[in-house]
């Protein structure tokens, strides 16, 4: 869909801290290009994601000066007044208001050093009207429900019970296997 040279602007606008959202209708605006929100989730996936700025050190205090914070105790993150390791338990400093979010596509979650979860999708031959496609999708949990790809692009999931929502590893492979099984059948 687009060209090497506008995935690389894409990037650019990803590692800029601009949303999938943005994303989506600046490739409208400046490339004339309608893309669904899931293709743009999908090649935001693929784009390399961009790496964190190491933060500069602080200045260096006077000697055997002790920084401090608010309370009167020892900044988090610094050596306690014995000169050892950081403080336990003491709070991290928040990003400052109005920082960009990141998406981390690549974090961890609670399925860190599991196997990789079997999620199995299959694809109606018979599809309602109102989606473009839809089938079955069975979690690693073995939680099952019906997924749909409605006509302007976006995915619902159907039938799942109640507040049910699959793990964040789930729900990646989840998408990617829909993805090949869509192109497996010339449907993108």
């Amino acid at each position: 869909m687009l060209t090497a040279e506008q995935k690389q602007q894409v990037a650019g606008w990803f590692a800029a801290g601009a949303s999938l959202d943005e994303i989506q209708k600046r490739v409208k605006a400046e490339f004339g290009i309608h893309m669904t929100y899931l293709d743009v989730r999908l090649m935001v996936a693929e784009l390399p994601q961009p790496v964190e700025p190491e933060p500069e050190p602080p200045c260096a205090p006077e000697a055997g000066a002790q920084p401090e914070s608010a309370e009167g105790g020892p900044v988090a993150g610094e050596a306690d007044s014995t000169g050892g390791a950081p403080v336990p338990g003491a709070p991290r400093p928040e990003p400052p208001p109005g920082a960009p979010k990141r998406y981390d596509l690549d974090a961890p979650d609670a399925d860190e050093g599991k196997a990789v979860p079997d999620v199995s999708v299959s694809v109606d031959t018979v599809v309602d009207p109102r989606f473009f496609a839809s089938g079955d999708v069975t979690f690693s949990d073995g939680v099952t429900a019906k997924w749909y790809v409605s006509q302007d692009g976006r995915l619902g999931i159907d039938k799942a019970p109640e507040g049910y929502r699959p793990s964040p590893t789930d729900g990646v492979i989840f998408q990617q296997r829909l993805m090949e099984e869509l192109r497996n059948r010339g449907m993108m």
